[in-house]
């Protein structure tokens, strides 16, 4: 990078997560479920989608997502959900258990393989690709945003520890907590 900076880390602006489960099979599901979001559910597993950079669906399994929208977006959207959606839907407001930050620049693929076990090589985990995996001894969600740029999304219970084991694993690439000019 330019700047010198290595490895940038700063939360982001997430207002909400939702933990949305139903029939992935069923057309009508993803569509409605598009329809309130703006976002298509993405169905291919370790996958996810964006839409206009306020909006995001990461597949968690068959038949479950966690969608992550931008504060001013989602305030009242587990409540529209649950009025279009079947019953036999499920949609809950995670947003208290969760802390998302970006992580990106030249080496942050470094500092992910430092933190899992999982292979975070850029030919196993491209652009649009997302994962579960363990992370510094937690759990965690990293979805490859574009090269060198990857969100990553784990509990509030585990933030403290988990930005101090970024900040020490990315010190040696020159690292910035993003709040820097």
């Amino acid at each position: 990078m330019s700047d010198g900076v290595g490895v940038a880390c700063r939360e982001s602006r997430v207002g909400a997560f939702l933990n949305l489960r139903g029939d992935a099979a069923d057309p009508g599901f993803r569509n409605v479920a598009a329809s309130v979001t703006g976002v298509e559910l993405p169905v291919e597993p370790c996958t996810w989608r964006r839409h206009a950079g306020h909006a995001a669906a990461y597949w968690l399994g068959p038949d479950e997502w966690l969608l992550a929208m931008q504060n001013g977006v989602g305030v009242d959207l587990e409540s529209r959900l649950r009025d279009v959606l079947d019953p036999r839907c499920s949609v809950v407001d995670v947003s208290g258990a969760h802390v998302q930050v970006e992580l990106s620049g030249e080496d942050a693929g470094k500092v992910l393989q430092k933190s899992s076990p999982y292979d975070f090589d850029p030919r196993n985990f491209g652009v649009g690709r997302c994962v579960q995996t363990v992370f510094a001894k937690a759990t965690a969600l990293v979805a490859a945003r574009e090269a060198d740029a990857f969100d990553i999304v784990f509990r509030r219970s585990y933030a403290d520890y988990l930005l101090r084991w970024l900040e020490d694993a990315a010190a040696e690439y020159n690292a910035s907590d993003g709040r820097s000019p």
